[in-house]
């Protein structure tokens, strides 16, 4: 009887064997999409005064110019530009989301792939494809089981799981075998890093996601150099990753199952707000709530009261602890606040005067998150479920229920509205609508393309 294989082996051989022609349409159209919004919110995070203390720091410490600093004219090594272009992707609070995983999978990964792809020279759109679809797809994979219990944990979920997608694209750009491909995977863990309590205040918030990917791309230069890693870097019982992480919680065929016919990456939802993901029902709600009541104004509520999962509280900023930008997005709130006042909570509804509005503030404190048994017990393909009740000051209560946010798989974008989202951030650093939609075009059709750097070009600024 053979030996039962690794995880980390049964996902290497899926990455080394995966081809271009094997991916259905709809995963790749789905796949597009999701890199379009990436490269968007990548744009806009280039012109973010954190991103410019991040990138100075880190140009500042190599003469190489072998990835290009997106937005920008810049270049630099391949390390550096990956961490500042996939911190860009993060920088606020834009980026997509897997729903079980809780994780940010673009910040994790794309940054990553498509400089190592750049620095290459020679990658051409459907191998860069290929690599891309792997990098998602295994990333979603590790993070899908455990989502929940990395966060309760205290762990950043990006920044611990899409070490091991990046892994995988960057393996395949160099075409590992899938030995040296196991032992990338086997290097790389030991970047899976990241801590819950980044999320609240500090600008640290906006880098931790894409930090880890670095051992990617460490990993898998070492590993085609014949250097060894953990053999079973996800299932060994001491300091295994699920075992260090989630205390040997995980899900060995949701992880490794079906591969090649179940797409985990399928399971990425789009961000129609400037605000942590689990913000968005509850915005929805409340847009329609104010579309349907336009008589009732913001000073005829006496309260609200949001009922959520434990995690989706945790998440969350009070109004008087509300210090920066960031602990603004992640205070529900806030949120509440601003979506009644000014109607929506997009990049403007963000800004360093707006978050110490004392009007804006004044409401904030009339707003109550609190765990609900019923939502916590709900499948986790339900965990943005929210239940919201305004109380008027008149006695009247109104109650909403909201289950699927804007932008997720079930309540996906139009194609018109994804392409609105990526020009409005992406014309924030490249004014050249024109420009932009070259490279949403060039996207869409990058099987075409000879050499991935092409494209690429068209992220910088002329």
């Amino acid at each position: 009887m053979s030996e039962k294989q690794t995880m980390s082996r049964r996902l290497s051989e899926f990455a080394v064997s995966l081809k271009y022609e094997d991916i259905p349409s709809e995963v790749m159209e789905h796949l597009k999409n999701v890199m379009l919004d990436g490269y968007g919110c990548g744009l806009f995070g280039s012109t973010t005064p954190w991103m410019k203390i991040y990138k100075d720091v880190l140009t500042a410490r190599t003469d190489r110019k072998e990835a290009s600093i997106w937005g920008t004219r810049d270049k630099t090594s391949v390390t550096a530009a990956m961490m500042i272009n996939g911190s860009a992707i993060n920088s606020f609070e834009l980026d997509d989301t897997h729903t079980d995983g809780i994780i940010h999978v673009s910040t994790g990964v794309l940054g990553c792939v498509t400089s190592f792809a750049e620095m290459l020279e020679s990658v051409s759109g459907k191998e860069f494809l290929v690599a891309a679809a792997l990098a998602y797809e295994i990333s979603c994979r590790v993070a899908a089981p455990i989502g929940m219990e990395l966060a309760h944990q205290g762990f950043n979920n990006t920044g611990t799981t899409c070490v091991f997608g990046s892994t995988a694209g960057v393996g395949r750009l160099l075409g590992l075998n899938a030995e040296q491909m196991q032992h990338a995977m086997g290097i790389s863990g030991n970047w899976a890093s990241g801590l819950q309590a980044v999320q609240f205040a500090s600008m640290a918030k906006r880098i931790v996601p894409s930090k880890s990917s670095e051992g990617a791309i460490v990993g898998a230069l070492l590993a085609k150099e014949g250097f060894t890693g953990i053999e079973d870097v996800f299932e060994n019982e001491f300091g295994g990753f699920y075992h260090c992480f989630t205390d040997r919680v995980y899900d060995e065929e949701r992880t490794c199952g079906e591969l090649g016919d179940r797409w985990e990456l399928m399971g990425i939802g789009l961000k129609f707000y400037s605000t942590c993901r689990s913000k968005h029902t509850t915005i929805d709600g409340l847009r329609k709530f104010r579309a349907e009541h336009p008589e009732i104004r913001p000073e005829d509520i006496k309260k609200i009261v949001v009922h959520t999962t434990s995690i989706t509280r945790k998440y969350s900023v009070d109004a008087d602890d509300i210090k920066s930008v960031v602990s603004a997005q992640l205070s529900h709130p806030y949120v509440c606040a601003v979506t009644l006042m000014e109607g929506n909570a997009f990049i403007d509804q963000f800004t360093e005067d707006k978050i110490k509005d004392p009007k804006i503030l004044e409401f904030a404190r009339k707003v109550e998150v609190v765990d609900d048994p019923e939502i916590e017990n709900l499948p986790r393909a339900l965990r943005y479920t929210v239940k919201i009740d305004i109380h008027l000051n008149d006695g009247r209560v109104f109650n909403l229920e909201v289950n699927y946010p804007k932008g997720h798989p079930k309540n996906p974008f139009t194609k018109e509205e994804l392409l609105w989202k990526f020009k409005t951030l992406g014309f924030k650093a490249i004014q050249d609508d024109k420009k932009l939609d070259r490279i949403a075009e060039a996207l869409f059709n990058l099987e075409e393309v000879k050499n991935v750097r092409s494209f690429v070009e068209l992220l910088r600024k002329e």
